[in-house]
């Protein structure tokens, strides 16, 4: 199942065990060298619902190039069997065999009945210029029911529910797009959950770009955790309110890449993206899903919320600004999901300028209070937590309070492996790793962390505690500091740091140079 970076691999070997290892090596065609990618990852669990991936060895590879093809070998390592794959990635390229130009006063919401197929696509944009308005009046800006289709440099603004709705679809792509305004108004001037610039609810969506686009000032706004509403006839604090992108029960198979989804503090995001159906074998973005180089801020939850089955779901090179927490996955109920070399800069509670707004979360959200749906395999690699200048006059920084966090004393989780994470909290007090059930699967090692590690006993025996000191010169970067502790001190992953400088890599997610 390849993506344009990354291809996911699944095995169901007769002699498939936890100590039988599966190494994987891969080599582009006409290459003559094989390279090393991280062992497939053997799932041991019994799934009744989903008995095709019960006892099946899942994996990705990374750092792919588009548009090639890969020749990728299967080893297992007791047993001697072995596997070889052809596949190639897909091309960056979209041939267009049409291109429609929608006119300026056409009424919304636009409906796009046209699509392509495999040979190319139907491409509607629009004049420089044109901004369609839904005036607060169309349920959305665009409705697609078409497969094949192109969405590329439009102005959308203030649909009534959602800016672009796809329908039953495959194969589209929404590009280079400016969607601000959309939403419904709730209950005390909130937001109504999962309003989203890019909207779906199809169960047959799959293969779907979303890059390179603006979501941004959704009409509403969410509550933050530090304000009360009700939802369903229940008092909650829990953000609700519209997101950037919604996909509610997907396929899978999504590219979301290089988006901006941001706001103002008057106009608050619940999820930047996400749906539902966290507690499933499905939910956002389902599998074999790369989510990557987005901005995300203005958020009252998490950045990106990825949970379900999250099987093959690699998340990496995001940064996030202002949000409660940076990824949610509370629940990874097949896996494997990668969540490797993202920042998270500043975090919040609440819109107040006081102490209890000012508490922040976590990078990684973890756990969920039904075993069924921790038993998934999560790896947590060469992510940065920063810590910007204290805000509202408090002392403490203004960065997250925990690194990888279970959330409550009953939040479970087990197949959980760190590596190479700067982990820098507020103070030495708060969490870096809070592991609730202390299960021995969990594996958390070579970290940078100056706070507490809440797991079982004898993780993080090559970590180094140290508040992390970054060499600044660099914009948008932020490498450690050469001679300071955490340079060259990562553990070697074949395929997710492969590129180096000095003895070993960095920790961090930005190597120094």
């Amino acid at each position: 199942m390849p993506t344009f970076h990354c291809m996911s691999l699944y095995w169901r070997a007769a002699s498939g065990a936890r100590d039988n290892i599966c190494s994987v090596h891969y080599r582009a065609e006409g290459e003559s060298d094989w390279k090393e990618a991280l062992p497939l990852w053997f799932d041991p669990t019994d799934h009744p619902e989903k008995p095709e991936h019960s006892r099946e060895y899942r994996g990705s590879i990374v750092n792919l190039q588009p548009g090639t093809k890969y020749e990728v070998r299967l080893h297992l390592t007791k047993t001697g069997e072995e596997r070889r794959i052809v596949a190639s990635t897909w091309s960056d390229s979209f041939p267009v065999k049409k291109t429609v130009l929608l006119k300026a006063d056409a009424p919304q919401p636009i409906t796009i009945t046209e699509g392509g197929d495999a040979e190319g696509y139907v491409a509607y944009t629009a004049e420089a210029g044109v901004v369609f308005d839904g005036k607060g009046e169309a349920d959305c800006n665009i409705r697609v029911n078409a497969s094949h289709v192109i969405l590329r440099g439009l102005t959308l603004k203030n649909a009534g529910i959602n800016g672009i709705e796809l329908g039953d679809v495959q194969d589209a792509v929404v590009e280079q797009c400016d969607i601000s305004g959309w939403g419904r108004i709730g209950d005390k001037g909130y937001g109504v959950n999962l309003d989203a610039a890019i909207f779906s609810r199809s169960r047959e969506l799959q293969r779907i770009v979303i890059q390179d686009n603006r979501l941004h000032h959704p009409r509403s706004n969410a509550n933050s955790w530090t304000e009360k509403r009700i939802h369903d006839g229940k008092e909650t604090k829990h953000p609700i309110g519209p997101q950037g992108i919604t996909f509610a029960g997907s396929q899978g198979r999504l590219v979301i890449r290089r988006n901006k989804i941001y706001s103002d503090l008057q106009h608050m995001f619940n999820d930047g993206m996400g749906e539902v159906r966290n507690f499933s074998y499905a939910g956002f973005p389902n599998r074999d899903s790369d989510i990557y180089d987005n901005e995300i801020s203005h958020v009252w939850d998490d950045g990106i919320e990825a949970e379900g089955a999250d099987m093959n779901v690699r998340i990496w090179s995001n940064s996030f600004n202002n949000v409660y927490g940076a990824v949610g996955t509370a629940t990874a109920s097949l896996g494997p999901i990668y969540i490797f070399r993202n920042v998270m800069h500043a975090s919040r509670k609440g819109p107040k300028e006081d102490a209890d707004s000012n508490k922040g979360a976590y990078l990684v959200k973890l756990g969920n209070e039904n075993e069924v749906w921790g038993k998934g395999k999560i790896f947590v690699f060469h992510n940065t937590m920063l810590q910007p200048p204290p805000r509202f006059g408090f002392g403490e920084t203004s960065g997250g309070n925990a690194g990888l966090l279970a959330t409550g004393p009953k939040k479970y989780q087990i197949n959980i492996t760190s590596r190479n994470n700067i982990l820098y909290v507020r103070t030495s007090g708060h969490s870096v790793i809070k592991d609730s059930f202390r299960d021995p699967s969990n594996d958390y090692d070579y970290d940078l962390y100056n706070g507490a590690v809440n797991a079982a006993p004898g993780q993080e025996s090559h970590g180094i505690r140290a508040v992390p000191q970054f060499d600044t010169t660099s914009p948008g970067q932020f490498p450690l500091l050469p001679g300071t502790p955490g340079i060259d001190a990562a553990e070697r992953l074949p395929n997710f740091n492969d590129t180096f400088s000095g003895a070993a890599p960095d920790i961090g997610a930005f190597e120094s140079q």
